[in-house]
């Protein structure tokens, strides 16, 4: 009976608790980095990409645990290296530049419902050459019934989500304001 009692505490503490559902590193988009190229922006650095939530870490889907960046790097540093990484692949990136861009995270989060899964990452993105603009992403994508597989997938479409949300910032008009 103890070996009974033993065995249920753990199976459902087990089953409460979750896993952690990890993202994947940012790879550089070539199509981002084409808009970069012809943007006429030659030279560019990397300022801090800040949420009104502070450094985010995790944020919990369902009741299946949290959703992470690998090294417990946080999301709005996930995106500032993901631009850094696009820049410099483009040929623009100088750390030591003046001109910096930087973002004002409003909303970064993600939606895990049944088939319409989505990541919303809005951001107003200025410069000191430039007050800036506001930029609204939404990626979406196909989720999953069972908690632990749809979490699983928000957790893999992050790093498209960030591509989706460069995407909006290298191409929209005011882009290469930033620099000039």
């Amino acid at each position: 009976m103890k070996i009974l009692k033993t065995l249920s505490i753990a199976g459902v503490a087990f089953y409460t608790v979750g896993c952690t559902h990890m993202t994947s590193n940012y790879g550089a988009s070539p199509d981002n980095v084409d808009k970069i190229r012809n943007s006429g922006i030659t030279e560019l650095s990397v300022g801090e990409f800040v949420s009104k939530n502070s450094d985010t870490t995790s944020i919990t889907c369902r009741a299946a645990g949290p959703v992470k960046n690998q090294n417990n790097v946080s999301f709005e540093n996930y995106i500032e290296n993901a631009i850094k990484n696009d820049l410099e692949m483009a040929g623009v990136y100088k750390e030591s530049s003046n001109i910096k861009i930087s973002g004002a995270i409003e909303k970064l989060d993600f939606n895990s419902n049944i088939g319409a899964g989505k990541w919303m990452i809005n951001a107003t993105i200025s410069s000191p050459k430039s007050q800036g603009y506001t930029v609204q992403s939404t990626y979406n994508f196909s989720t999953n019934f069972v908690a632990d597989k749809a979490c699983q997938q928000v957790a893999q479409a992050y790093e498209p989500a960030v591509e989706n949300f460069i995407n909006q910032i290298v191409t929209h008009p005011e882009f290469s304001s930033l620099a000039k």
